[in-house]
C-alpha cells in the first residue's frame, strides 16, 4: 500500500483530505511516523500554502536531490492565493483548489502516483543497465588481462630480442586498455573516469616494465583533475602508452639520466595533452605523417579518431602535443 503524507497547518483539513482519499492508501499526518517505521516509503506529499511557505527552499532542494526518482507534491490552495504567491511550481507538481470533491482529488492523486510508479520502474531499469555495463567492463578487463598474460608467456619462448620487444609492446597496449575498463567498472557514473588517476597508474606500470632505467628517469606530472568522456579515454590511454614507451626506449640511451613530463589541462572546451622528455631528441628527418612505425601510426590514427591535432617540437628533447575537444562541444 502506498504511503501519502498530508501536511497542512490545520489538522482537521488534513484529516478531511485523508477521509476523501479513503482506505486505498496508507495516510500519515506527521513526518515523525516515517522515522518510527523504516519500512514506509513516501509516494506522495500533500500540503497547503501555510505549511509550504516556511520550507519552500528546502522542498525545492529536496526535489532536485530526489532525481531521477519522482516524488510528487500536491498543493491545496485557492485560485486567489496562487495569483499572489510566487515560486509554487518550483516545489509542486499539481495544484487543487477548494471546493475539493472526492472524485477530483482521487483522480489527481491517481495520476501523480502512476507517474511515481513509472519513475521507480525507470530508475530500476537504469540501475540494472548500469550493473550490466559494469559486468561487461569487468569481463572485457579480464579478457584483456588474459591476452596480456598469454603474450607474456609466449614471449619467454622467443629468442630474437626484436620480436620479444614487439610482444612486450603489445602486452603494454592490452594492459593500458584493461586498466581503463577496470576504472570504468569501479566508476560511479560509467560515462567518464578520473583521468589523472588513470595516467598515474598507467605510467607507473610502464616504468615497471622498463625497469632497467627505473630511478634514472624521473616522471613529472601536471595533470588537471578532470573527468574524461569514455569515447576519448581509450584512444588517449593508448596514445600516452605509445609516447611514454618511446621516450623510455629511445630518449635515454646508455643509461642516461633524464625526465619525462606529462601535462594535461582543459581550457574552456579544449583539452591539451603534452608528453615530453629531455633526452637526445628525435631524428631531424623524422616526419609525423610519414612514419611507418606501428607506434607512430597508432598515435596518428588515434589522434584523428578523437578529432585532435598532433604537433611535434624537437628541441630541447622531444615534445608531442595533442589538442582536442570534448564530444559535448562538437
Amino acid at each position: 500500500m502506498e504511503t501519502i503524507l498530508i501536511s497542512m497547518v490545520n489538522r482537521k483539513n488534513s484529516q478531511m483530505v485523508g477521509d476523501l482519499l479513503g482506505s486505498d492508501y496508507h495516510i500519515i499526518y506527521d513526518k515523525s511516523e516515517l522515522n518510527e517505521n523504516s519500512n514506509l516509503n513516501l509516494s506522495l506529499i500533500i500540503m497547503d500554502l501555510p505549511s509550504w511557505s516556511p520550507h519552500r527552499e528546502e522542498l525545492k532542494s529536496n526535489k532536485e536531490k530526489e532525481k531521477p526518482l519522482f516524488l510528487p507534491y500536491l498543493l491545496v490552495a485557492s485560485h486567489n492565493d496562487l495569483k499572489i504567491v510566487q515560486g509554487v511550481w518550483d516545489s509542486f507538481d499539481e495544484v487543487i483548489s477548494p471546493p475539493i470533491t472526492k472524485m477530483i482529488l482521487q483522480s489527481r492523486v491517481r495520476v501523480l502516483l502512476q507517474t511515481r510508479r513509472l519513475s521507480v520502474q525507470v530508475n530500476q531499469l537504469l540501475k540494472d543497465k548500469e550493473m550490466l555495463m559494469k559486468e561487461i567492463h569487468h569481463r572485457v578487463k579480464n579478457n584483456l588481462m588474459v591476452i596480456s598474460s598469454l603474450l607474456s608467456l609466449q614471449s619467454k619462448y622467443i629468442k630474437d630480442e626484436e620480436s620479444k620487444e614487439l610482444f612486450k609492446e603489445s602486452q603494454n597496449r592490452a594492459q593500458s586498455m584493461a586498466l581503463i575498463h577496470e576504472r570504468l567498472y569501479r566508476s560511479i557514473d560509467m560515462k567518464s573516469i578520473d583521468f589523472a588517476d588513470y595516467i598515474r597508474s598507467l605510467t607507473r606500470d610502464l616504468f615497471k616494465t622498463y625497469s632497467t632505467q627505473l630511478g634514472k628517469i624521473k616522471l613529472k606530472m601536471d595533470v588537471e583533475n578532470v573527468e574524461i568522456d569514455i569515447d576519448n579515454v581509450v584512444p588517449l590511454g593508448l596514445i600516452i602508452n605509445e609516447m611514454v614507451t618511446n621516450s623510455l626506449k629511445y630518449a635515454f640511451p646508455d643509461d642516461k639520466d633524464g625526465s619525462i613530463s606529462i601535462n594535461f589541462h582543459k581550457k574552456k572546451d579544449e583539452y591539451q595533452l603534452e608528453v615530453s622528455d629531455d633526452g637526445i631528441g628525435i631524428d631531424p628527418e623524422f616526419e609525423l605523417e610519414k612514419s611507418d612505425s606501428l607506434g607512430m601510426m597508432l598515435i596518428n590514427s588515434l589522434t584523428h579518431q578523437i578529432g585532435g591535432e598532433l604537433e611535434l617540437e624537437r628541441s630541447p628533447g622531444t615534445t608531442f602535443r595533442i589538442k582536442f575537444k570534448d564530444p559535448e562541444f562538437k
